[in-house]
C-alpha cells in the first residue's frame, strides 16, 4: 500500500491535468504532456491499491437529506440552510464535491480500464479488476445523472487536447452507458469480495434493483424497469446471503457489517471517520443538519421501534441523568459523546459503518415495483416484512399492523411512506421525491419558510460555478 501511496504521490504531481481532485482541473491550460495509463499501474497490488481509492468517501446528505419534507430546519448551518430553505445559490458548493467527487472517480477508473488491457493476470483477475472498476464508475454516472440530469460523458483517459472539453451527453445515454458497465459488472465479479465494503456480484445486483426503480420513475420513465428492478431485488432476497436483522436497532451502531448489510461504508481510525454523530447530535454545542419535524414523527404507527428507538426526545447523560433535548434521530449517535461541555470537534469522531445499501431496500424495492406492475395484492408480503420487523413488540401486531385491502395508488402511497420510515437519513429523500415527482411535499411542509417555491428546477441541482467556467458548460436551464 506504501508504494501505491508513493506512486499515486509520483504521478499527480507529474501529470495534474490527468489526476487532479476536480475534473475541472482537466481543462489546466497548455498541457505539455498526455502519459499513457499503461504506465500507471503494473502489478496486481498495484491495481487493487487504485480500486480501492476509487470508493465514495460520502453520501451528499446535505444534497439529499436536508432538503426532506420530513426534516426541519437546521441548527445554525450556514449553508445547508439554503438549500433546506429552497435557496437556489451557489454558496454551499464552496464545500460539496457532488460533481468532482464522481468525476474524479470516473477518471481513475478510466485509467483502471485502460491500463489492465495488455496486462498478464488471469482471466479471473482481469474480470474482477475490470467488474470492480465498471461497477463504481457506473455508481458515479448514476449518482451525477440525478443530481445534474445531462452531463459530459468521459468513457476513456485523457490523452489529447481533443479530449478535454466536451459538451453535456443527454441523460438517456447517460443510462445507457451505465447499463452497459453495471451489465458487465455483474458478469465479471466474483459473489465473495477481496474485503470488507468492496463491491462483489450481489452489490451489483442490488445496485441493479435501485437503477432500474429509478430510471422507471422520472424523467426516464422506462416503466418497463419495474419488472427488472423487482427481479434484481429479489435475486438478492432469495439468494441466501442476507437476512434481515431481528430488530431495527441492531442494523446499525456498528463497525462490521450485520446480516442484512449488502454495502456500507467503513471507516477506521485514525484515518477516517463518520460525520454522522455531529450531524444528528441533539445538543447545543454541534450542528445538526437532520432533525426531523413533529409531523413525521406523528406519522409513525403506534410500537414503531424505527421511532421509539430511532427518534428520541431525552438522552442520559454520563452522569445518568435524562436530559430533555431537541428531538433527533439516533441511528448514529454515540451516547458517550453527548456532554454538553465537550467541543463539537472531539465528538465527530465515530468509526461505525454509514449504510450504502441493506436487504430491507430490497423488500421495499420489490413491494414498490410489485404495486406498480400488478397491484398490491402481491406487493403485500414485502412491505409487512419490513414493519413486523419494525414492531417494538414482534408479537404483537397491533404494533405497525400488516397492511391489506389498499388500492393501488394507496398502496404507492403507502411504500414511499415506509420507505422514510425505515430509510431516513441513509440518502434517499431527495432521490424519492424527484423519481415520483412528489415534491409538493416539501412546499407544503414549508411553505412561506421557502425562499422560493418549488418549481421544475428542483429536478436538478446548480452544477458549481467553478465547473461552469472552467469546463464551458451550460447551467441547468431552470437556474439561468
Amino acid at each position: 500500500m506504501k508504494r501505491m501511496k508513493t506512486l499515486i504521490k509520483n504521478i499527480l504531481l507529474a501529470v495534474p491535468v490527468i489526476l487532479s481532485a476536480s475534473c475541472s482541473d482537466w481543462l489546466e491550460e497548455d498541457p505539455k504532456t498526455f502519459i499513457s495509463p499503461s504506465s500507471f499501474y503494473q502489478t496486481v497490488e498495484d491495481f487493487d491499491g487504485a480500486l480501492k481509492g476509487l470508493y465514495p468517501q460520502g453520501q451528499n446528505l446535505n444534497l439529499t437529506e436536508v432538503f426532506a419534507d420530513y426534516n426541519d430546519k437546521p441548527e445554525s448551518a450556514e449553508q445547508v440552510g439554503d438549500i433546506w430553505a429552497n435557496n437556489p445559490g451557489y454558496g454551499f458548493y464552496a464545500f460539496r464535491n457532488a460533481w468532482s467527487g464522481p468525476y474524479s472517480t470516473i477518471k481513475n477508473a478510466n485509467m483502471i480500464l485502460e491500463s489492465i488491457e495488455d496486462k498478464d493476470f488471469t482471466a479471473e483477475t482481469k474480470n474482477r479488476i475490470i467488474g470492480e472498476a465498471k461497477c463504481l464508475r457506473a455508481w458515479s454516472y448514476f449518482t451525477l445523472v440525478q443530481f445534474f440530469g445531462d452531463v459530459p460523458l468521459r468513457d476513456k483517459v485523457v490523452t489529447s487536447d481533443a479530449d478535454v472539453a466536451i459538451d453535456r451527453t443527454p441523460q438517456a445515454d447517460i443510462y445507457k452507458f451505465i447499463f452497459d458497465d453495471i451489465l458487465d459488472a455483474e458478469q465479471k465479479l466474483p459473489e465473495e469480495a477481496q474485503d470488507m465494503g468492496r463491491v462483489n456480484k450481489w452489490v451489483v445486483k442490488a445496485i441493479m434493483a435501485r437503477i432500474y426503480l429509478t430510471s422507471a420513475g422520472f424523467p426516464m420513465n422506462q416503466k418497463e424497469n419495474y419488472a427488472k428492478a423487482k427481479e434484481k431485488a429479489l435475486e438478492v432476497i432469495n439468494s441466501g446471503q442476507y437476512s434481515l436483522m431481528p430488530t431495527f436497532d441492531k442494523v446499525f451502531k456498528t463497525e462490521c457489517y450485520t446480516a442484512e448489510t449488502i454495502w456500507a461504508q467503513l471507516f477506521s481510525a485514525p484515518d477516517s471517520y463518520s460525520g454522522m454523530h455531529n450531524e444528528s447530535s441533539p445538543i447545543g454545542s454541534q450542528t445538526a443538519l437532520y432533525l426531523p419535524t413533529d409531523a413525521f414523527i406523528a406519522s409513525f404507527d403506534k410500537g414503531d421501534m424505527r421511532k421509539e428507538w430511532g427518534i428520541k426526545p431525552e438522552y442520559v447523560n454520563a452522569k445518568g441523568n435524562k436530559v430533555i433535548a431537541r428531538t433527533y434521530y439516533n441511528k448514529y449517535i454515540n451516547e458517550e459523546y453527548l456532554e454538553q461541555e465537550l467541543p463539537a470537534s472531539n465528538t465527530n469522531i465515530l468509526t461505525w459503518q454509514t449504510q450504502l445499501i441493506r436487504l430491507a431496500e430490497m423488500y421495499l424495492i420489490a413491494a414498490e415495483a410489485e404495486n406498480e406492475i400488478n397491484g398490491p395484492v402481491g406487493a403485500y408480503q414485502y412491505i409487512n416484512a419490513i414493519r413486523k420487523r419494525a414492531r417494538v413488540d414482534q408479537n404483537d401486531p397491533t404494533n405497525v399492523p400488516d397492511l391489506s385491502g389498499l388500492s393501488q395508488d394507496q398502496f404507492r402511497e403507502a411504500v414511499l411512506l415506509e420507505r422514510q420510515h425505515e430509510l431516513y437519513e441513509e440518502g434517499f429523500a431527495w432521490y424519492d421525491l424527484k423519481r415520483t415527482q412528489t415534491f409538493d411535499k416539501v412546499q407544503k411542509a414549508r411553505g412561506s419558510r421557502l425562499n422560493v417555491p418549488i418549481g421544475a428546477y428542483n429536478n436538478t441541482w446548480l452544477i458549481p460555478d467553478t465547473e461552469i467556467l472552467n469546463n464551458n458548460i451550460p447551467q441547468n436551464p431552470d437556474y439561468r
